[in-house]
């Protein structure tokens, strides 16, 4: 089995001995999308080797952008000492020994389950950087911490420093320094004519593999039953999120089937069209919240209105009591509108889907949000520096 598919060893003898190897692994679509641009940059760069190990969804996320990792070809472990994890603890430490590894760049999948990323960091002999996507988090599946955690803003660094007594370092969002090269308004004009959606307002439901959590479906419901009652017609998106089953995916339909006539499912689409389509973004707490206020933040004009879904009051309790919201930049920083138990859902969506809703996230994505161009640059000079 070929270990280095993506960029073959050169026979330099100088870069041979002098490069510093990274293993870069992804499991979640969201770790995919921010380690790409790190990849694709690292692989043009001749201070480091590089080797990318990979999981689905992230995989075909990452085959599409032209990287051919190594495929991990197993199923996500529920338990840290049944077979499921054993066989993935295996094959982490079968790749960290043939590879030999000067630093392993993982990155960050939901709690709950271990894949990959968490065996890499488990099994390694050498440094181990965690790039988090999300606010504080960190999967302990297995229960070696990364080294360091490489974290979007201050906001993550203060909760992560709290939650995991750990280094951190700010080098900002890799993922969305590639949006200042998107053509905004022709964009969205595209995937409009795509759907062939009429000149009415389109607001989006963008589903989480979170339906085993109490009140997610409840919330799809209560979505469903408030855009019903818009006092003007709208159009309606589903964009399902990679690691939903196909079970899931059907019963949120039929859940919004059973209160609105139509509905467009975005199934294959990818993440930035679904989301320039809409004028209001609906999740519950998921990346592309932070995705459509990097929309707002590259654009001319007020594009669009996220709005972080935590109506339910089940859901609410749930998560609140594993995450900081008042903390979290949705909240502290204006970035999107957030939907609490006891308000008119009603009322709120449809003020988010307006020009004045979505000029209020607008705003506060262009003076807030930080330039994501040098992100990538401060993770490989990092990496390369006699300390990395």
């Amino acid at each position: 089995m070929d270990l280095y598919p993506f960029r073959p060893f050169l026979s330099d003898s100088y870069r041979m001995h002098n490069r510093k190897t990274i293993i870069f692994s992804a499991r979640d679509a969201a770790a995919a999308l921010y380690a790409a641009p790190v990849i694709d940059e690292a692989s043009r760069d001749d201070r480091f080797r590089v080797v990318v190990v990979a999981q689905e969804p992230a995989l075909n996320i990452l085959a599409r952008r032209g990287i051919a990792p190594i495929a991990v070809e197993l199923p996500a472990a529920n338990e840290p000492a049944g077979p499921e994890a054993a066989a993935l603890l295996a094959e982490a430490g079968r790749i960290v020994r043939e590879v030999d590894p000067d630093v392993i760049v993982a990155g960050l999948s939901s709690p709950g389950q271990g894949g990959i990323d968490e065996a890499l960091l488990q099994m390694r002999s050498c440094k181990g950087f965690l790039l988090q996507d999300f606010w504080g988090e960190w999967n302990g599946f297995f229960g070696r911490k990364p080294d360091r955690f490489l974290v979007l803003d201050e906001a993550a660094a203060k909760l992560t420093r709290a939650a995991h007594d750990t280094d951190c370092v700010v080098v900002g969002s890799t993922r969305h320094a590639e949006y200042a090269g998107l053509d905004i308004a022709e964009r969205r004009h595209s995937a409009r004519n795509r759907v062939g959606l009429a000149d009415r307002p389109v607001i989006g439901w963008f589903g989480q593999a979170l339906h085993h959590l109490p009140g997610y479906r409840e919330s799809i419901a209560q979505w469903s039953q408030s855009v019903r009652e818009f006092p003007v017609t709208v159009d309606v998106v589903y964009k399902p999120h990679p690691r939903e089953s196909e079970a899931q995916r059907q019963q949120t339909l039929e859940i919004m089937h059973s209160c609105l006539p139509q509905v467009h499912f975005l199934e294959a689409w990818p993440i930035e069209d679904a989301l320039l389509l809409c004028d209001c973004v609906c999740a519950v707490m998921s990346n592309c919240l932070y995705d459509a206020a990097y929309l707002n933040f590259h654009s001319s004009s007020p594009l669009v209105t996220p709005v972080a879904m935590l109506h339910s009051s089940k859901l609410h309790g749930d998560l609140a009591s594993r995450i900081s919201f008042e903390v979290l930049p949705y909240v502290a920083l204006g970035l999107a509108k957030v939907a609490l138990p006891g308000t008119d859902l009603s009322t709120q969506l449809f003020a988010a889907i307006g020009q004045e809703g979505k000029r209020d996230c607008w705003r506060a994505a262009r003076s807030n949000l930080a330039d994501p161009g040098s992100a990538t640059s401060r993770i490989l000079d990092l990496i390369g520096s006699p300390a990395g």
